[in-house]
């Protein structure tokens, strides 16, 4: 009798942990209430503002990048911890602009993404995209995935978070540009 309790305590738990697949694709319309697909203009604008920001940061240029930012944006920095594991740092815009305008940081950070996906839903959208982040001289510092949520306000995108991950190995050469 003990068992089976144990048994039916456990099947939840147990079905939980089993891999769960999404269902195929399908064709007909959604069903969830405002599920849409993102159009392409949608998208378009969306990675132009991605796209302003990144050349933005590429000239060191605060005042154009600030234009993509408010009070509310974070950033969001996964970091190998030296113990192992990750820290987690989370900043604001403006502390942002601070450290890579400091004294001693190279001008300007190039960082080219590629194979974004992007979603959008209303005012929100959200983009996943591999990114490097390059030296003056053209090698490649590190690397990894950068996720951009963005909300429209005032009828502009403007980001909430910009979260990455980071790695200095595998990152292979430069991208073409």
């Amino acid at each position: 009798m003990r068992t089976r309790h144990l048994v039916l305590l456990l099947l939840p738990l147990i079905a939980a942990c089993q891999p769960q697949t999404s269902p195929a694709p399908s064709t007909a319309a959604p069903a969830q209430a405002g599920a849409r697909e993102t159009t392409e203009q949608e998208r378009a604008a969306v990675l132009a503002t991605i796209q302003t920001f990144m050349a933005a940061l590429r000239m060191g240029d605060t005042t154009a990048m600030n234009q993509h930012v408010d009070s509310l944006t974070r950033l969001t920095l996964i970091r190998p911890a030296r113990e192992g594991g990750s820290v987690v740092m989370v900043m604001t815009a403006s502390d942002f602009n601070r450290a890579i305008t400091r004294p001693g940081q190279p001008a300007g950070v190039d960082e080219p993404i590629r194979n974004p996906v992007v979603q959008v839903s209303g005012d929100l959208a959200t983009v996943w995209v591999e990114y490097q982040v390059r030296r003056p001289d053209g090698t490649v510092s590190h690397c990894g995935y950068d996720a951009f949520h963005l909300a429209r306000r005032d009828g502009r995108w403007k980001f909430l978070n910009i979260s990455d991950t980071f790695q200095r190995e595998g990152c292979g050469p430069a991208w073409p540009t």
